[in-house]
């Protein structure tokens, strides 16, 4: 009886040892199987769309990332090619690519917003709320424009470097603020001397005058805009908006 028992345990044994075998190759079976399927025309990409784009349209995009169709989207989607191409424009801060199968491939970009354009010399500079040059034109671009600044070093892609960096930093939180107040400057200017002031146009004849910060401070309570508001309802809408340091907002008419 104990000879049949270590017979049998001998058997049990030897199944156990081609167990791991015959598992691999069900493994290997199934996934063969699998990238054969993926591999089939059924996963080329037949569709290519765009989301996140603003500044460029969808198809502008796809030419700017040379997104094939008619290739498989697991194998040949090239993913960090597209990036990087994308990615070469200063437009585009952040690119994701995403699959919807069978055959979709979605390219997600993050693109920086022009807030302002900067004059130099016969061109537009036109840059986002960070200060990063997005590009350079002699069009005018119908932004906020900011004259006055004297510029140290100007390229695509990076930070515009200015003499006057601090004032330059809050000015442009300033037109962030214009943008979320319903209120719009057609041109800021930065004055001569020490104190910083800017001057800010909403009109050809009414301007606003203070220290970004000050004027930044009344775009975000809303009380820049009302004061705006009242001046064009009474027909008075040509003179000066004065913000001083204590917050105060005075209005001196054109006479």
């Amino acid at each position: 009886a104990i000879k049949v028992l270590e017979n049998t345990n001998v058997v049990k044994k030897e199944i156990k040892r081609k167990h791991p075998f015959r598992n691999f190759l069900i493994v290997v079976c199934i996934l063969g199987i699998i990238i054969y399927i993926m591999s089939t025309p059924f996963f080329d990409i037949k569709t290519i769309r765009v989301k996140g784009n603003h500044y460029y349209s969808e198809k502008q995009v796809i030419t700017l990332s040379d997104a094939k169709t008619g290739v498989n989207i697991f194998w040949a989607a090239g993913d960090s090619k597209i990036r990087n191409r994308l990615e070469k424009d200063p437009y585009f801060e952040d690119v994701s690519i995403r699959r919807r199968l069978p055959s979709t491939l979605l390219i997600k970009v993050e693109e920086r917003k022009q807030i302002a354009a900067v004059e130099y010399g016969d061109q537009y500079v036109v840059i986002d709320p960070s200060g990063v040059v997005l590009r350079t034109g002699k069009i005018d671009p119908k932004l906020t424009l900011i004259s006055g600044l004297k510029i140290r070093e100007m390229k695509k892609g990076e930070k515009l470097k200015v003499k006057q960096s601090k004032s330059f930093a809050k000015t442009l939180k300033m037109l962030e603020a214009m943008e979320k107040g319903d209120i719009f400057f057609k041109k800021t200017t930065f004055e001569e001397g020490k104190d910083a002031n800017i001057r800010a146009y909403i009109l050809d004849n009414l301007v606003v005058r203070g220290k970004p910060e000050y004027v930044m401070k009344r775009l975000k309570s809303g009380d820049l805009q009302k004061v705006v508001n009242n001046l064009v309802q009474k027909g008075n809408a040509m003179g000066t908006i004065y913000i001083d340091e204590n917050n105060f907002i005075t209005f001196s008419p054109d006479i």
